[in-house]
């Protein structure tokens, strides 16, 4: 039995690769790696990947590099950006730089492994790459039992929270006991100023100290998650996770006379209990939604006035790169719990965030730009009113006081 042949065409200047009908199919781990692992892996394997291209993981080699992927195009050898570099005629884009380059033995074989279809089977590769997709942050929460489930045994008052669980069992661990239950009017100081961020009025613990019925200490919870205060207080939590400010920062620091909506708008919604889901989408696109004042998150971040930039071209384009990093950086921050604006520069190198998907954001909020417009939704159209009436009655005060100061001017030069 005569072994398989195989004929190069060397008179087509692409190098083609003829195989007759008794070739066995080529093998990548026995035929393609070699040539891989001899040529390639100094600039596309574990420990550099220029261009963004690694050929020792099957993945990231289908995928391709960062500028023409995907770099292997299974059935379609002359197509493939690897095999025209690979047989390019410009030397400097000639692949690998050094040395002779391939043989026409090893052009055949990579020829034909990719018209063949590029079949690289799984779990053979020598290095093993973690999935960056199985990453903490994108998990689903999981119920997990608890010992509030049995409180009896975990030594808890049968409505004691699972929290209560979680603190007496590592307390246990510490040889360590909770503390006494606080007094009533130590109880009532420490949940007011949890809610709302204040102490508690004298009359309003003279009342809870003589309040005996059973649901006492319900009704405070319920009264303070009621009040106007509760919004505020804990509007700042999250204010301060979006970097929001009522000035510019940066070296002058000017005034932003227009932020305070986006400001009550966020204490609003914890007022008004509104859903997580619901209060994302209203700040990302709340224009749609009939929530203006929402859209505010999008520049709560430090933006560039046109004074603080250079009139230069490039000065003008980093400026506006800048205001849009900062978006999406903090959508990616608030939102995602990651730190996304690594990627404008390259691919994250811990959080799974490649550049395309930075720049993919990017484009989503691109339209977005600094600057005052009229609000819609909420309460706008009676805040109009209100300050139209305000705005006559000191036109009435101002018009009194100058006739008031042309009498007195009279009365003392008639003096």
């Amino acid at each position: 039995m005569k072994a398989p042949t195989i004929r190069i065409c060397t008179t087509v200047a692409w190098g083609c690769l003829a195989l007759n009908a008794t070739a066995a199919p080529v093998d990548f781990v026995r035929d393609v790696r070699p040539i891989f692992e001899k040529h390639c892996y100094e600039c596309h394997g574990e420990k550099k990947q220029k261009s963004g291209l690694r050929l020792d993981v099957k993945a990231a080699a289908l995928r391709g590099g960062d500028e023409h992927a995907p770099d292997i195009i299974a059935g379609k050898a002359k197509e493939s950006p690897l095999m025209k570099m690979v047989l390019s005629e410009d030397k400097d884009e000639r692949m690998p730089p050094k040395g002779e380059g391939l043989s026409a033995t090893e052009i055949a074989m990579l020829t034909g492994w990719i018209n063949e279809g590029a079949v690289w089977p799984d779990g053979v590769d020598v290095v093993k790459v973690k999935d960056k997709r199985d990453h903490w942050s994108f998990k689903p929460l999981n119920v997990i039992s608890t010992l509030a489930e049995k409180p009896a045994e975990a030594g808890l008052k049968p409505k004691a929270s699972f929290i209560d669980a979680f603190v007496i069992a590592k307390l246990k661990e510490n040889g360590l006991a909770m503390s006494p239950p606080a007094g009533r009017v130590a109880w009532l100081r420490r949940v007011t100023f949890d809610l709302t961020g204040l102490s508690p009025t004298p009359e309003e613990a003279d009342v809870f100290s003589k309040d005996s019925r059973a649901d006492a200490f319900e009704r405070v919870v319920e009264r303070l998650l009621k009040s106007e205060r509760y919004g505020e207080r804990w509007a700042q939590h999250w204010l301060d996770v979006v970097r929001y400010a009522d000035t510019h920062g940066f070296e002058v620091n000017t005034e932003r006379p227009n932020a305070w909506p986006y400001r009550d708008y966020v204490i609003r919604a914890f007022n008004k209990d509104t859903p997580y889901d619901r209060f994302i989408r209203e700040q990302i696109a709340g224009d749609a939604l009939g929530e203006d004042a929402a859209t505010g998150f999008l520049v709560t971040a430090s933006v560039l006035l046109s004074g603080q930039i250079g009139k230069d071209a490039p000065s003008i384009r980093l400026a506006r790169q800048d205001a849009l990093d900062e978006i999406v950086s903090n959508i990616g921050q608030t939102f995602l719990g990651l730190s996304v604006g690594c990627a404008r520069c390259h691919d994250h190198k811990f959080d799974p965030i490649p550049q395309r998907d930075y720049y993919a954001m990017q484009a989503f909020v691109s339209g977005v730009e600094y600057a005052d417009r009229e609000m819609r939704g909420g309460d706008v159209e009676a805040r109009k009113k209100e300050a139209a009436q305000l705005v006559a009655q000191v036109r009435k005060i101002d018009d009194r006081l100058a006739r008031f100061v042309r009498w007195r001017t009279r009365i003392r030069s008639a003096a």
